[in-house]
């Protein structure tokens, strides 16, 4: 019976339904655990396939590329390294799960599928332990481990380290949430757990990564920074028979204005790339929330894709827009705004916004660039990042970023936004869905149906940072389960 084991944990942000991407940057971090001398590589919920919905990983050819690459993925491993744990849509016959596998030795070890999966998706049956290299793990895909009754079935069959691999969206004071809840499991249960969560943005959610480990004892091991990729490795040891990881330095908490800013550049970042955007609209109309979407902007991906509009009529956007090193674009729509003046049976107030942002969306359409906006768009993938957020929230954003550049960030070191005022949050407004239409429409049927998928249900999206937290006890009457950070 082995004494030590060294596994490798990868916090890592897959790409939706881009599998064969996918599957290289897992064969990637293979090679990479093997040089650290990892016995065993753990990857994300949705490592292979990206966190794409039901509709989509039922489909008969996304479904085969799946068990293809995973089949590819396992006859690798014949070769040495180390094994492989990767979360993936598994088609069992007429049932779809979410699953996660164990590969090695060349094969498919074993696969998992969650008992509580996400909606649309069939549960599988009561776990039991998966052995490996003489070890039991217990494997929870998604959901499982929120609640006491699967790691408890778990640990009643065997399991000697518990493993959850999850997607847990963000919010405030999420870092003392998730360790009191894997706490509460490893008290149930007197067993070490490995928290795993994904990396990445999608449905006006976003994840944020910040794996943990908390020892038998009730002490923290490891908590990896939030919204960071990073490839780790930890040394488990059998003391008086019961696994022990070593503890490595955490690093501190973020503090909540950085952990919001980050967040909101992981969503814009993750719309870009579904979108294969190149270019980015960027209206500035003089208003602090229309600054504050071009800081954003600026810090993640650079001035240099970035192209500013104006209408001429104000300083402010000029101004901000060369504090931010960015190209500008002046529209002149006073013809338009006369003509159509001329042609309405009454006036319209407030006529050169609508033109202005009918502009934008025609400029949106035609050149296939993506416009970040403030309100609603007709624009085929419009992101509107400061949809959810109360104006109070826009004033603490721009004076924590006015004040403070961390790593990482493409924008300048004092942008010198203008803080929005504090007025009340304006009445909700019914947004016109999003057209589908892609720009560049990707090379796989399974790509582009799950973006059409996504676009379908974006008008446009924002970020929701507002969710509930898992709790310590039972199961909850909502069907989809505890929401959680």
């Amino acid at each position: 019976m082995p004494e030590t084991l060294r596994i490798a944990i990868a916090q890592i942000n897959p790409r939706m339904a881009a599998i064969d991407l996918n599957a290289a940057r897992l064969r990637n971090l293979r090679a990479q655990a093997a040089a650290l001398g990892a016995d065993l590589l753990l990857t994300p919920e949705h490592a292979l396939s990206g966190a794409v919905p039901a509709e989509l990983a039922a489909n008969p050819a996304f479904a085969a590329a799946c068990e293809a690459a995973l089949a590819t993925l396992a006859a690798e491993t014949a070769l040495g390294g180390p094994a492989l744990i990767l979360g993936a849509p598994w088609q069992d016959g007429p049932r779809l799960h979410d699953s996660l596998a164990l590969l090695e030795a060349g094969a498919i070890r074993a696969r998992r599928a969650a008992h509580d999966p996400r909606p649309g998706y069939d549960p599988g049956p009561a776990p039991g332990p998966v052995a490996f290299r003489g070890t039991r793990l217990g494997l929870m895909p998604g959901r499982d481990w929120r609640h006491p009754a699967t790691p408890e079935t778990l640990a009643e069959t065997g399991a000697e380290i518990l493993i959850a691999l999850d997607s847990l969206p963000t919010e405030a004071e999420v870092d003392e949430i998730r360790l009191q809840v894997a706490l509460a499991r490893v008290v149930e249960n007197d067993l070490p757990l490995i928290l795993l969560n994904r990396l990445g943005a999608e449905d006006e959610q976003a994840h944020d990564g910040a794996a943990l480990i908390v020892n038998a004892d009730r002490t923290p091991a490891l908590r990896l920074p939030p919204f960071a990729e990073a490839l780790t490795l930890t040394e488990w040891r059998r003391e008086a028979g019961q696994w022990r990881c070593t503890p490595q330095p955490s690093t501190p908490p973020m503090d909540p204005p950085e952990r919001l800013w980050r967040a909101l550049l992981l969503a814009l970042r993750d719309h870009a790339a579904r979108e294969e955007a190149r270019t980015i609209l960027l209206p500035l109309d003089g208003s602090p929330e229309s600054a504050l979407s071009a800081l954003l902007a600026a810090d993640a991906f650079g001035a240099d894709p970035i192209r500013a509009l104006m209408t001429g009529g104000e300083v402010e956007g000029p101004a901000l827009a060369r504090r931010l090193n960015l190209s500008a674009t002046f529209l002149d729509l006073t013809p338009a705004t006369q003509a159509l003046a001329a042609a309405l049976p009454q006036p319209v107030p407030d006529l050169p916004r609508h033109l202005y942002r009918a502009a934008i969306d025609a400029l949106a359409e035609a050149t296939g660039a993506l416009p970040i906006v403030i309100g609603s768009s007709a624009a085929p993938g419009a992101f509107a990042p400061l949809k959810h957020l109360p104006p109070a929230q826009h004033r603490a954003l721009a004076a924590w970023r006015n004040a403070n550049r961390p790593a990482g960030l493409l924008g300048p070191e004092t942008p010198g936004v203008p803080l929005p005022d504090l007025l009340p949050d304006p009445p909700p407004v019914d947004s016109p869905a999003a057209t589908l239409h892609d720009a560049a429409p990707p090379h796989r049927l399974w790509q582009s149906l799950a973006h059409a998928d996504y676009k379908r249900r974006q008008a446009p999206p924002g970020v929701k940072l507002g969710l509930r937290a898992p709790r310590h006890g039972r199961r909850s009457p909502n069907p989809d389960g505890p929401q959680a950070p």
